[in-house]
């Protein structure tokens, strides 16, 4: 059982056609040499880069072995995601002092059971994590993407947690519940929070 985090920059497709290669490489670049270590310190492994995509796994490679480790990986990708919400913050700004384009942030983080192994051929392999869990963080991750492009903060970051995930985070955390929604390729409604930031007390475990 492992929570995933996944992660897509807004709009990145139509900013990147208007970069010439080695602007776009480095525009990519330094979003990623500023968010993979925000990963790494939360104990977080990031198992994937696709364009601007970040995947990342908590509560890997080693299996967790109890309810409260789970839950502490779930708090840990939470945080993680709030702290690179903040790091966005601060690039946002650099990146329009700079003439680069100021695309924001969206975050999914599901939490659940995967199959984790190395993937590939025997040319190369690739350790990764697999299964609904990961499809499902990746669905939260690209929710209703128009209503987060209609909003008006130019710094948001939008984390959006499923109930997996919400019910291991304890008192530590301000959610806003956006309720059930059907998301592509799931026959059941997934409920959805949107993680707010932390409580002013939080007690550093989950409750």
């Amino acid at each position: 059982t492992v929570t995933v985090l996944m992660t897509d920059l807004e709009g990145f497709t139509r900013s990147s056609e208007k970069l010439e290669p080695a602007d776009l490489m480095r525009w990519l670049n330094e979003y990623m040499d500023i968010m993979v270590p925000v990963v790494e310190k939360h104990d977080g492994l990031v198992d994937g880069y696709w364009g601007d995509a970040i995947k990342a796994d908590f509560g890997a490679p080693e299996p967790r072995a109890t309810p409260e480790e789970i839950d502490a990986d779930a708090v840990a990708a939470v945080r993680c995601a709030l702290d690179m919400g903040e790091e966005m913050k601060r690039l946002i700004q650099d990146w329009r002092k700079r003439g680069f384009p100021a695309v924001r942030m969206r975050i999914g983080i599901n939490t659940g059971p995967v199959v984790m192994g190395s993937q590939g051929s025997a040319a190369r392999l690739k350790y990764t994590s697999m299964g609904d869990t990961v499809n499902v963080a990746a669905r939260l991750e690209a929710f209703d993407k128009e209503s987060f492009e209609a909003e008006k903060d130019p710094l948001a970051c939008r984390v959006l947690v499923s109930e997996s995930t919400r019910r291991r985070l304890g008192p530590s955390f301000v959610v806003e519940d956006l309720g059930p929604h059907g998301l592509k390729g799931k026959g059941e409604a997934i409920h959805i929070y949107r993680v707010r930031g932390e409580t002013s007390a939080s007690p550093g475990e989950p409750g």
